[in-house]
């Protein structure tokens, strides 16, 4: 996207109710929305809202096509992302290819959440899910992925730690699917069973995110945060790992009716 392209959009997004209906379609993701859709929710007339989508249509901001008698909308893609580079371009150094997809979060937003037919889900919560959720979600799959579907997310999700990987791969238990989560691609999509927080100290953040479901909560210190040679770092995520097996082994080992019985129980311990 050139300079006048970009300001050619920016233009288009200066007007409060094509900003509002630019939002409401980013929402939406590559299904998009009806004109009277979008209407309904930024409280506006569709005749009126069709002049505002065809202005963002002519900027390149969205496309659309007939669906029936109805004309449905749509973020374009790489206009978005083009116009996300061309304000941070040198967050990618000056490479496009670089850039995320600033669609891909709303599609594993708005997919469905991947579960196996009637098996609790168990999620584990943390803030980046980069070391202990991400090993506590492993080592149940590996230990019980027959009787859970086991998921992590974070709120501020970064990357899986390479050490988490160590620690894991040297006693056997798989790594390949791991991948960092946003929590809000999860909630509202399972019925899950259980909640863990895996926090070294009461994260107001997480327990509010949480808080309607049935948790837990795991006080483990972050071996993300261990410092020194790489010996010693590893020694931390092994010490979490090893104490993560042991609570899962436990959890593994509860009675099936506990998982209904004890949810008020495990509530009021947050």
């Amino acid at each position: 996207m050139n300079f006048d392209q970009t300001v050619r959009a920016f233009g288009a997004l200066g007007q409060p109710a094509r900003l509002a209906a630019f939002r409401q379609l980013a929402r939406a993701g590559e299904r998009g929305m009806c004109a009277g859709e979008i209407a309904g929710v930024c409280k506006g007339t569709p005749s009126t809202l069709s002049f505002h989508l065809a202005d963002l249509v002519v900027a390149k901001l969205v496309r659309s096509w007939r669906e029936g008698r109805s004309i449905r909308y749509a973020v374009c893609a790489d206009s978005m992302r083009s116009l996300l580079f061309f304000l941070g371009e040198d967050c990618c150094q000056g490479r496009a290819d670089l850039c995320p997809d600033p669609m891909s979060r709303i599609t594993s937003r708005t997919a469905p959440s991947p579960r196996a037919e009637g098996l609790p889900v168990v999620l584990f919560l943390c803030t980046e899910n980069s070391a202990r959720s991400q090993m506590a979600e492993a080592l149940l799959r590996h230990r019980a992925g027959s009787r859970f579907t086991a998921c992590s997310a974070g709120l501020r999700p970064s990357r899986v730690h390479p050490l988490a990987r160590a620690a894991l791969e040297e006693i056997g238990v798989a790594t390949s699917g791991l991948r960092a989560k946003d929590v809000g691609a999860l909630l509202g999509k399972a019925a899950i069973a259980r909640s863990f927080v895996l926090c070294e100290s009461a994260d107001r953040e997480c327990r509010g995110i949480v808080g309607l479901a049935h948790c837990e909560r795991w006080i483990l210190p972050d071996p993300a945060a261990a410092r020194g040679p790489r010996s010693v770092r590893l020694e931390a995520f092994r010490a979490v790992r090893d104490e993560l097996r042991r609570r899962i082994d436990a959890l593994v080992a509860r009675p099936r009716k506990s998982t209904t019985r004890g949810r008020r129980r495990m509530a009021s311990a947050l």
